[in-house]
């Protein structure tokens, strides 16, 4: 029974770590194109007000549950200050800097704070490969890890080259928050029709992120599969080598008792012999 508890408690614990790390990544993507927003690298590059509300607001849920899952080890393990000197990456990675100094007390973008939002940024990405052992051997074993990273990149690259071709031309697209919500509607073939391509380039472009929705989408679920495959196997072999092991023991047990019937066997037929 414990252990039964205790296999549930693994896989719920997983599952809540595996969920936990999507979110990050979102949340790492976000806090990128905040960036190149709050840049001014590129004029046309512009997010709404309410929208950078919801990346901080999203910055903190994350850095929240980050927190409680940190709170949860420590509480657990002996040796804290060890493991806090080890895996003191986890620090910048709770603490949502956008929330607190530009959701809440409105400081300006500066170099300092630009420099903790990437310190944030970077410490997440490291959080990741510490957090999810499992998840990230999964995605290393699987080659998902690779599909995840490009799929990131294409987000970013087509919408901002989108955004480029469509702006202007098009009046449903103003700025890079349309352009990422038409991707994010293409990629996943959703497609609303709220946004369409006008341009050339635009339709051109609007078919490869189809293409490369279809193609991660594809290559998402062979890779689960795979892994399902694999653990049924693994599941399988287990079996068979607790069933040899079975089977060994029983035959050993009957090598033994056999070979204690033929010695209370002689036995008997001595003493007869001896009363004849």
């Amino acid at each position: 029974m414990k252990d039964k508890l205790k296999n549930i408690l693994q896989q719920f614990l997983q599952f809540y770590l595996t969920i936990l790390i999507l979110l990050i990544v979102v949340d790492v993507v976000l806090l990128i194109i905040l960036t190149l927003d709050q840049s001014r690298i590129f004029e046309f590059f512009q997010i709404n007000s309410s929208t950078m509300v919801n990346i901080y607001n999203f910055d903190l849920i994350v850095s929240l549950l980050l927190f409680i899952n940190l709170l949860m080890v420590i509480i657990t393990r002996e040796d804290r200050r060890d493991f806090i000197k080890n895996n003191w990456v986890f620090i910048p990675a709770v603490i949502p800097f956008d929330f607190i100094f530009l959701g809440q007390l409105g400081v300006t973008l500066t170099v300092p704070l630009a420099i903790l939002r990437v310190i944030h940024i970077l410490a997440l990405i490291r959080t990741i490969t510490k957090m999810g052992s499992t998840f990230v051997k999964f995605t290393k074993k699987t080659g998902l890890s690779y599909g995840i990273t490009i799929i990131t990149i294409l987000f970013l690259c087509t919408s901002f080259s989108f955004l480029l071709v469509e702006r202007g031309v098009n009046p449903e697209v103003k700025n890079y928050e349309d352009s990422a919500w038409y991707t994010v509607t293409t990629m996943t073939t959703t497609g609303y029709g709220d946004i369409v391509p006008v341009t050339p380039w635009g339709r051109f472009i609007g078919a490869f992120m189809m293409i490369s929705g279809l193609a991660f989408t594809g290559y998402a679920t062979a890779s689960v599969a795979s892994m399902l495959i694999d653990k049924f196997r693994e599941e399988q072999d287990k079996d068979r080598k607790a069933l040899a092991q079975i089977s060994q023991k029983l035959n050993q047990e009957r090598k033994k008792e056999s070979e204690e019937i033929k010695e209370s066997l002689s036995d008997i037929l001595k003493r007869l012999d001896g009363k004849k």
